[in-house]
């Protein structure tokens, strides 16, 4: 007798998805695949198909991603429907956001969660039958998933980018284009989508706070970063090689940073007192980087020594309770997420610190440092020098190409409008 099969082929699926022996599997040729082939549609984790008809939908659409996703499965034929036209621009995204030395940037992962939603909403749509509504329909699903306004503006700028290189390749018509060019960008107050919170300068009292908690060397970098309003990721890989100490004022040319494939160059000045937080760490190779977190390790291990309260004479010796092969070892250079990580534990510290006193004077609500990143050190910066010597000044120290790009990192100097109010009005 032969197996009962139940077929049921939802509208925006590719394939079609069937029950053997009441679980479900989904026949489908994938981009890349030469003939369809059948899928048991088995749930993270679960040894069988699925028996729930909504259950297998979804893991329908991960197994499409899933595939899509990956760098080894060739595309094949023509570039016809929705899932076909991501394949292909993936593979073209992976080569071509690449840094100096080749490496592939944050780009295309951030350019694979927007591919995702599409996925979600239309996984078997022709690429031509994509136009302003379908890709409103796009942006409602990312509304209702709670990303900010921002955040929904760019990664459809992404959806809509793609389809500008698909027209740059003939693969789907220019009147396709010219239909999303006519979707503007969300609008503050005129939409259901959030805001995203402000990125406001630090206040220095609020810096200098928390340096005590750090270690010296995570303690000379805010404080440079403070003084020069580098990039965080511009400070991490400072090395002594690439300054140049031969005037009054050191100028330091990052081997990589943000514009570099703008063919802009970028030339961060270091005044006396950023010079002298510096020059003890250029004591190194050339070529080694001036700020370590293996450095820093060793540090922070000196200080618990140091302050260690059980007798030497007691107790485990001096660095006797060490792995000998740790799953992780501290590194010769900081990134900006293990920058960020060094600085939040250090505010944490403060606070608990700041509590502790607190409940020993009997003070009910103690005056705890507010959370910051080391990337409002650079909004910090950016305000003072604008305060002082303006807009263009400004500017020109955070490496900007136009004011604009000053205006969002720089606040106001409502100072200047008092005194405007005092003189005119």
């Amino acid at each position: 007798m032969a197996k009962k099969r139940t077929k049921q082929s939802p509208s925006n699926l590719p394939g079609s998805l069937y029950q053997r022996n009441n679980r479900w599997w989904w026949k489908v040729q994938l981009p890349g695949e030469t003939k369809p082939a059948a899928r048991p549609l088995k749930p993270v984790g679960a040894r069988y198909a699925t028996t729930d008809y909504a259950v297998a939908v979804e893991c329908a659409r991960h197994l499409l991603a899933e595939h899509l996703f990956q760098n080894d499965v060739p595309l094949q034929g023509d570039v016809k429907i929705i899932p076909d036209l991501v394949r292909a621009y993936m593979d073209f995204a992976r080569e071509y956001y690449v840094g100096p030395e080749g490496n592939c940037t944050r780009e295309p992962l951030d350019i694979r969660y927007a591919m995702q939603i599409l996925l979600d909403c239309f996984p078997s749509l022709p690429c031509e039958e994509f136009g302003p509504l379908r890709l409103k329909e796009v942006r409602e699903v990312m509304i209702e998933k709670k990303w900010c306004r921002n955040l929904i503006n760019r990664r459809i700028g992404m959806i809509r980018r793609m389809f500008k290189w698909a027209v740059s390749e003939q693969i789907v018509s220019p009147m396709i284009l010219h239909g999303l060019q006519a979707v503007t960008g969300l609008k503050r107050g005129r939409t259901r989508a959030k805001e995203s919170k402000r990125v406001l300068p630090v206040d220095e009292r609020d810096v200098y706070a928390v340096l005590p908690y750090t270690t010296g060397v995570v303690a000379a970098m805010v404080e440079l970063q403070l003084l020069t309003g580098m990039r965080p990721a511009e400070l991490c890989q400072l090395r002594p090689c690439d300054l140049d100490r031969s005037e009054a004022v050191w100028h330091y040319m990052p081997e990589k940073h943000k514009n570099i494939y703008r063919n802009i160059e970028r030339i961060v000045s270091i005044g006396p007192r950023g010079q002298e937080i510096l020059r003890p760490y250029l004591l190194r190779p050339e070529n080694a980087y001036c700020f370590s977190p293996a450095e820093s390790e060793r540090q922070r291990r000196a200080l618990l020594t140091e302050n260690r309260n059980t007798p030497m004479s007691c107790g485990n010796t001096v660095g006797s309770n060490r792995k000998a092969e740790p799953e992780k070892e501290a590194g010769e250079l900081y990134d900006s997420s293990s920058y960020r990580k060094a600085v939040q534990y250090a505010i944490s510290a403060c606070n608990k610190a700041r509590r502790a006193e607190a409940k020993e004077k009997g003070i009910q609500e103690p005056d705890l440092v507010p959370k910051w990143t080391p990337y409002q050190l650079r909004h910090t910066a950016a305000t003072k020098v604008r305060k002082e010597m303006g807009y263009e000044c400004a500017g020109a120290t955070l490496g900007h190409t136009n004011m604009s790009a000053t205006a969002i990192y720089a606040e106001r100097n409502q100072g200047l409008a008092d005194e405007a109010a005092k003189r005119f009005g």
